[in-house]
């Protein structure tokens, strides 16, 4: 055989083995493709546990990667959509529950009074009236968080006497607390004690932690107001000697959120979120002896003096 033709046969031969390399070649590429084509499919029709593992660095692999990737996000946003979705049948089901309690007190109690039943038709209108209130409380939270989550809720912040605001708060309730056999002790500061705040959130705050206090401090007999201040801000503790709390004490901040004394937390969710739009923190723990105290505290503002 001729050099010639023994060069033509190598070339037939690299060119077979190029054919066939390319063919293999080929048909492995479809194979990748065809199973990325499958989870998408996979994908599509809701499985988001698939998989599509290919190793290499071609532009299959990459496919499957993105797709994982995607699977990946997508199962996490399921299950967090499935967590807000359990948290709101839960809300809907404890403000039903709210509601639900006073609406049929107040019922029964109309019913007594229409047919002159009892012998203290004045205790009957007393608890008539607090079950009204506890309505109103429960509305205006329903009203204030719907603005919240709107968005639409400003708050305009300026310096404020934060004593001042305390001391206005607990008087505004004392009568109530009283009413129902509970001593109040107050310890405030007489000299001013500046926050930069907005007195209406301030307001809401201390007024849903008194509330949160009548409506599940079962037994309380004392409930108190602390303020201290030092350098780094101001604390106001608002304290009861009602039951203690069994569980994670920032499950109380969550809305629809677990609550061993039943309610929907709205309450006390407004509150943290106004404290927090303003720069400060609620938190709450058992006392040390019996009961729950929640404590509000702001960073201090210095009062400037004139020529300042």
């Amino acid at each position: 055989m001729t050099a010639t033709a023994i060069a033509a046969a190598a070339a037939v031969i690299v060119c077979a083995g190029f054919l066939v390399g390319l063919d293999v070649g080929l048909r492995r590429g479809r194979s990748r493709l065809r199973r990325a084509r499958e989870g998408i499919a996979e994908l599509a029709h809701g499985n988001l546990a698939h998989r599509v593992v290919l190793a290499g660095n071609d532009e299959a692999a990459l496919i499957g990667e993105s797709l994982d990737a995607l699977a990946d996000e997508m199962q996490a946003e399921r299950e967090a959509a499935a967590v807000r979705e359990e948290s709101r049948t839960r809300l809907l089901a404890n403000i039903s529950h709210d509601l639900r309690t006073p609406i049929t007190s107040i019922a029964g109690y109309v019913d007594a009074l229409q047919r002159n039943l009892g012998d203290e038709p004045e205790r009957y209108l007393a608890v008539i009236g607090a079950k009204a209130e506890e309505l109103t409380q429960l509305t205006d939270d329903l009203f204030y968080s719907a603005r919240l989550d709107a968005g639409d809720l400003e708050l305009k912040t300026a310096p404020l006497d934060l004593a001042e605001v305390v001391r206005r708060s607990v008087l505004s309730f004392e009568p109530l607390l009283a009413g129902q056999g509970v001593a109040v002790q107050v310890d405030v500061p007489e000299t001013r004690c500046m926050v930069e705040a907005d007195a209406s959130a301030v307001a809401r705050i201390l007024a849903n932690l008194i509330s949160n206090s009548l409506r599940h401090a079962t037994g309380m007999r004392t409930f108190s107001v602390t303020m201290r201040s030092g350098e780094s801000g101001h604390d106001v503790r608002v304290a009861n000697d009602g039951p203690s709390l069994p569980d994670v004490a920032d499950r109380l901040f969550v809305r629809g959120g677990t609550r061993s004394a039943g309610g929907a937390g709205l309450g006390l969710s407004i509150a943290r979120e106004l404290a927090e739009r303003m720069g400060a923190t609620l938190s709450a723990e058992n006392a040390p002896e019996r009961g729950v105290a929640f404590t509000l505290a702001f960073p201090g503002l210095v009062e400037s003096t004139p020529g300042s």
